[in-house]
């Protein structure tokens, strides 16, 4: 019975109530200050998702992917011919010419 009785008074006690005030009002800013840092956080993920979106559309992103992959091609056309066994003089000439396809293709693309 004791116990009970030591409760009641410690909840009549008017600094423990105060202190629970202050605690509560600090609970409750944080908690403001959360939902704002979430409000935050879900735009900067849709602008995220708008600037990544743009970057994919825009023709230097797809211009520098074709460039890439003309790169490779040269690249792989001149393993390919090497183990072949062209000789280095036809190796140029070929090379040489499928780099003007790709470029004139790039080109074309731009237009």
């Amino acid at each position: 019975m004791k116990f009970f009785n030591r409760k009641k008074a410690e909840e009549d006690n008017p600094e423990i109530k105060a202190q629970t005030e202050i605690l509560q009002n600090e609970n409750d800013d944080l908690l403001d200050q959360i939902e704002a840092l979430k409000l935050d956080v879900t735009e900067l993920k849709a602008e995220n998702t708008r600037l990544s979106e743009l970057l994919t559309t825009s023709k230097y992103y797809r211009t520098l992917v074709k460039t890439g992959g003309g790169l490779s091609a040269l690249f792989l056309s001149y393993i390919l011919l090497s183990v072949v066994g062209e000789s280095s003089r036809d190796i140029i000439w070929l090379l040489l010419i499928e780099a003007a396809f790709i470029f004139m293709m790039l080109k074309g693309d731009e237009k």
